[in-house]
């Protein structure tokens, strides 16, 4: 399971090279992720390291490449069976 910011960063990624058919600048990053850049850069080579995105020449973010825009598995999230969540609701 990604990290908040990792995901939020792979989703933004995602969604923007679908609608603009390119990877946005850092500026626009920062704007759409509220985070600065060095918290983004940490997060993109996360990523990379994770092999959902590939990044070649680090100095430009246009040279990202994704490889999975969806996080893996997200069977995996912590998934609670309705008869345990509704107890949440009645018994607390």
């Amino acid at each position: 399971m990604l990290p908040d910011l990792e995901r939020k960063i792979l989703r933004v990624l995602y969604n923007y090279a679908s609608q603009h058919h390119r990877i946005p600048t850092m500026q626009a990053l920062e704007i759409m992720a509220g985070r600065k850049s060095q918290q983004i850069k940490r997060a993109l080579l996360m990523l990379e390291k994770e092999r959902y995105i590939e990044w070649e020449d680090k100095s430009r973010l246009e040279t990202i490449k994704i490889v999975e825009g969806w996080e893996r598995n997200p069977e995996a999230h912590s998934r609670t069976s309705p008869k345990v969540s509704a107890r949440y609701w009645t018994d607390y």
